[in-house]
């Protein structure tokens, strides 16, 4: 979303269209004409067009660290997080992979295009919680896809999401 007003009019905008449209105005004369995009799927196995793996694994375990030290604030227990290896797959292959029910929740992380997603698996809740209130902090193995979260389950990914958040924020500031 821009957040300064347009250079144009609206007219100046329609007449530059019908310009384009009937030819009264060139098209394709300024720099880099002859330049061709392709395309990059980073779902592919090929990575000659050098997508580089090990620096994502240096931003995920850099985050990790980071998200730990808030996740200490919020649970204030110190929380075990393994990082692993980034796995670069198809969005549909991992949706099949989880099982609800789930903590999803779509975010917009200006100045990055597109949307992002954090889901939070319900293991983390629960353990996170039972950890809380004194336990050892174990998951629930099966639960039942219709279940719904309670009032502190869903506090409980709400104040995960707002560490993350925080650390976001955090994180693009020092760039």
């Amino acid at each position: 979303m821009a957040t300064r007003p347009n250079l144009l009019s609206p007219e100046e905008l329609t007449a530059l269209a019908e310009g384009l449209k009937d030819g009264s105005l060139e098209s394709d004369t300024g720099f880099n004409t002859k330049v061709r995009v392709r395309k990059h799927d980073l779902a592919s196995e090929n990575s000659s067009l050098g997508v580089n793996v090990s620096a994502i694994d240096m931003i995920n375990e850099r985050f990790i660290r980071m998200f730990r030290l808030g996740l200490l604030e919020v649970l204030r227990t110190t929380p075990r997080v393994n990082p692993t290896r980034v796995q670069i797959l198809k969005f549909g292959d991992y949706v099949k992979t989880l099982k609800a029910p789930l903590s999803v929740n779509t975010i917009r992380i200006s100045p990055m295009r597109g949307n992002s997603v954090i889901i939070i698996d319900p293991n983390v809740i629960f353990s996170s919680l039972d950890s809380f209130f004194g336990g050892f902090g174990k998951g629930v193995s099966d639960l039942p896809p219709s279940r719904m979260f309670t009032a502190t389950e869903t506090a409980s990914s709400t104040s995960f999401s707002a560490c993350f958040f925080a650390l976001s924020k955090r994180l693009g500031a020092r760039s």
